[in-house]
């Protein structure tokens, strides 16, 4: 059951967040060909109600107040999927990052920081940013990512062929689900035409909301190296992993985002 209200919504996150109630769960993304070959599981975050809940981070990100709320929950999902690789030597992991974390070059700081505090691991984890970044955003999240590529992470594409043209660095790129789960006769060809124009900008490219074997054989038949969806890896509602609140306590962020923070170039 949704959240009533968006109030209700945020101040739930919110609350989950002090008191640690958060977590991932995680999803596989499948070689196309051979569905036990693991590219890499993405980090699904989830927060949990106080009667036991489970809710997703969808349930109160996309909503227009919550940009303080998601930035926040982001980068703590961010830490918690590094804490899993550290304790996971042989797993690769993909986090979301929002265009709300790479809002402003003050923001990407906060990140450029933590990415490279944990440049052991910069290898094993993918950075997943969406392709329907706001324009104003692109040039400043463009140097963040090109400077953690630098470090050895990679960026995923995520949502391609929804926003704006593929404009930044990329090891791979992930096709919207909508379009393998059209409903038109004429979605394979689209499918295909995707597939091939992500093609040109990079060698792996997932097809995402894989729920049915023919839509697995249109990826496939479109030329797609990988695939993410319900049919291969169903994740669980409940977080596989997630911090206590004593740990929050120890390193917790206020919501606001006043905060000052240290001048210093990240750019290459």
């Amino acid at each position: 059951m949704k959240l009533e209200t968006r109030d209700d919504a945020l101040g739930s996150a919110a609350r989950a967040m002090r008191h640690g109630r958060i977590g991932f769960s995680l999803q596989q993304v499948n070689a196309v060909n051979d569905s036990s070959e693991v590219l890499y599981s993405e980090c699904l975050g989830r927060f949990v109600e106080p009667d036991g809940t489970v809710r997703t981070r969808g349930e109160f990100s996309a909503l227009p107040e919550a940009a303080a709320v998601d930035r926040v929950f982001g980068l703590d999902l961010l830490d918690l999927a590094f804490e899993w690789l550290a304790c996971h030597p042989l797993d690769v992991l993909g986090c979301d990052i929002s265009a709300e974390n790479m809002a402003d070059e003050r923001s990407c700081m906060v990140l450029h920081d933590l990415f490279s505090r944990h440049s052991a691991l910069a290898t094993r984890m993918v950075l997943e940013v969406t392709e329907n970044l706001p324009l104003k955003t692109l040039p400043v999240a463009a140097d963040l990512l090109k400077s953690a590529r630098s470090i050895g992470y990679r960026i995923a594409i995520d949502k391609f062929g929804t926003g704006n043209a593929l404009s930044i660095p990329a090891d791979l790129v992930k096709i919207d689900a909508c379009f393998p789960q059209h409903s038109r006769g004429d979605a394979a060809p689209i499918l295909r035409d995707m597939v091939a124009l992500a093609s040109y900008a990079v060698s792996i490219v997932v097809v995402e909301g894989i729920e049915t074997y023919d839509q697995l054989e249109a990826a496939r038949s479109a030329g797609a190296t990988h695939v993410q969806g319900f049919l291969l890896s169903e994740p669980t509602l409940p977080p596989i992993y997630s911090r206590s609140a004593k740990a929050f306590e120890r390193r917790h962020r206020p919501l606001s985002h006043g905060a000052h923070f240290a001048q210093r170039s990240w750019r290459l």
